[in-house]
Formats: C-alpha cells, sequence, structure tokens
C-alpha cells in the first residue's frame, strides 16, 4: 500500500487589476492582461491536474480599493473554477489588499475560504485531516506578534498530524532584489526561530523572488508573483509551485517541490544620451530597440540627471516610435527633472 500523500497548487501576488483602466483614455498596451492572463493559467492547470486543493500566499489584488468590475473580474474565475471542480481554496489577504479582500457574491461559495482573521480551516481527505492555519497580514510588530497569531489562530487547538501555516509576511532570509537585499532581525519580519517545529510547512507570500528557506526541518516556501511587477524583478522567473506532501507513516513532509514558469515579459533599460540632439535621440532610440522581443516592456533612462533634450521626448512621441505592442516607462530621473522645472 502506497503511503498517503497531498497535492497543493501554491500561487500568490497576482496583484490583480494593476495597469487595468476600466475606461482607458489613451489605447496602448498595459500591463493589466498580463497578470489575469498567468491567473488563469493557474486555474486552468489546476483543473487538468485536479490538485487536492489550492492556496493563494496573498495580494490577490493590487491595491485595497479596487473598482467593481475589476472585482467581479478577478473573482468570477476562482468562483466557476471550485464551482466546477470542488476543489477548495485557502486564501490569506496581503498588504496591498490592507489585510481585507473586498467582498463579493462570488466569496460565498463554500469551497472559497478566507483567512479573515487569525483562524484555522480543516481539509479532509480519507483517513486523514490537514489543518491550515493562518492570519491576514499583520502591519506593525509581526516579530513579537507572530507566536501570539499562531495561537489565536488555534494552533493548540487541534491534533491534525498534518498542520500547514499559511501568512503574508517577510520571514528572516528572504531575499530581493538585484542585490539580494535579506530581511532579518525586523520589528515587520517573522523570526524564523518562531516557527513551530511540529509544522509541516509555511506557505506565504509578500516576496516577489520565489525561494525555499528552512527553520530547522520545517520548509518556508515563498512562489513569489505571477508576473513581474517592478524592474528589480527583471532577471527573475515567475510562475508558482505544485507541492507534494507525503506521509511516510511517522511523518507528513514535503516529498516534491514543483516550480511551473508562466509567461514573464521581458524587460529591458534604455539609456539615452543627455548631450545629443532630439532627432539623433529618436534614432537611437528605434536602434536600441530594434533588436528587442516584440512584447517587450521598455524604461526610458538617462544617465545625465540635466537632459534637456531627452525632456523634450513626450510619452505619446515615444509610443509613435516604437512597436504598439511594447509597455513603455520612465526612470524616475524623468520626473525629477519635471520637479525641478
Amino acid at each position: 500500500m502506497s503511503d498517503p500523500q497531498l497535492k497543493i497548487v501554491f500561487f500568490a501576488d497576482t496583484h490583480l487589476g494593476f495597469d487595468y483602466p476600466i475606461r482607458p483614455k489613451i489605447n496602448i498596451r498595459r500591463r493589466g492582461e498580463d497578470f489575469f492572463n498567468n491567473y488563469h493559467k493557474i486555474l486552468q492547470y489546476a483543473e487538468k491536474t485536479k490538485p487536492d486543493f489550492l492556496v493563494h500566499g496573498g495580494d490577490f489584488f493590487f491595491r485595497s480599493k479596487v473598482s467593481q468590475p475589476i472585482v467581479d473580474l478577478s473573482y468570477q474565475p476562482l468562483f466557476d473554477f471550485v464551482n466546477k471542480t470542488n476543489i477548495p481554496i485557502y486564501i490569506v489577504p496581503g498588504n496591498h489588499e490592507r489585510s481585507s479582500l473586498p467582498q463579493s457574491i462570488y466569496l460565498a461559495h463554500p469551497s472559497i475560504n478566507i483567512f479573515n482573521r487569525a483562524r484555522s480551516f480543516v481539509f479532509e481527505k480519507n483517513d486523514f485531516n490537514v489543518s491550515l492555519y493562518g492570519f491576514p497580514f499583520f502591519r506593525g510588530d509581526i516579530r513579537g506578534e507572530f507566536k501570539n497569531l499562531i495561537l489565536q489562530s488555534g494552533w493548540n487547538d487541534s491534533e491534525a498530524s498534518m498542520r500547514l501555516i499559511v501568512v503574508h509576511q517577510a520571514i528572516d532570509g528572504a531575499q530581493v532584489g538585484p542585490g539580494n537585499y535579506t530581511f532579518r532581525n525586523r520589528e515587520d519580519v517573522i523570526d524564523i526561530n518562531d516557527i513551530p517545529g511540529n509544522a509541516t510547512a509555511i506557505l506565504s507570500g509578500h516576496i516577489h523572488r520565489r525561494q525555499v528557506l528552512y527553520s530547522g526541518k520545517v520548509p518556508v516556501i515563498y512562489p513569489g508573483s505571477i508576473e513581474r511587477t517592478s524592474f528589480a524583478e527583471k532577471d527573475e522567473s515567475k510562475g508558482f509551485y505544485e507541492l507534494t506532501f507525503r506521509n511516510d507513516g511517522n511523518i507528513w513532509f514535503l516529498d516534491k517541490l514543483k516550480f511551473l514558469k508562466l509567461p514573464a515579459r521581458p524587460m529591458t533599460d534604455i539609456y539615452l544620451d543627455a548631450d545629443t540632439e532630439l532627432s539623433r535621440l529618436q534614432k537611437r532610440l528605434i536602434q536600441d530597440c530594434a533588436g528587442l522581443p516584440e512584447n517587450s516592456i521598455v524604461r526610458i533612462r538617462t544617465k545625465n540627471k540635466h537632459s534637456p533634450e531627452a525632456l523634450k521626448l513626450s510619452a505619446a512621441q515615444i509610443r509613435d516610435l516604437l512597436p504598439s505592442e511594447f509597455s513603455i516607462q520612465f526612470g524616475r530621473e524623468f520626473f525629477t527633472e519635471v520637479e525641478n522645472h
């Protein structure tokens, strides 16, 4: 007889609604559909592979106040998924939602479970139970409050052999950015040594780079964001995890960790020569972008903060020069110069 197994699709930081205006004033290539498309791909994968359940690690939306059309566009696919498959999902609200998801009739489905406070859920399969403990994003001294929040979630009230902690927080050792900044010893960072030793795993959103840390033998799993949200992530792969846990007769443990990549649009910085006349700047811009993938996200920058010619290039002019499939951004130095002028 084979050992009991449990399979989970784990994703986080979908940031739905980002760059997705309902009534756009100008017709340009935006980022919003990138996030929705990858979100749909995850649900399609789960429908095909039929995991035991899904976990979303927070920042479902890109901000706390979201228009009703965005709420419906986001929740309806989830409702349709659980209604069709009967596969439950557990969601922890993140900091972008200010720890509370927008209300909707779609969330009334019994298979959609929200950590709207410190609480636990029980998933039953065959002859074993899985307890999931969690709480919404905690803004403040999470380092001092983590143990208390875990207790509030009902940690001592269950005898489940498999215990998963679901949060949206930074944890000691997590790294971000091209400089590999490491979170450690801050009041807004969970002390990794405070993670209960009898936890099976901790599943967390908030950190956009996928990574796995360890607290003793307990894995701390970050799936990362489902698309690149900023140029700090331009070299990072994006996707989600398929987690397989197994029980060897004594304990549950993480047996397989499979990362599934999602499409991530390439990001490129283009630097303009500050001392070049406007017509030459335009030609140089076209040349530098000629070999880029057609779905590129291009950030226009200048190494010289005092660049009057570069500042004459408007967003509309640049869009006319470059392929319509590009998304165009400007470096912060442009906004600094505008403020100074």
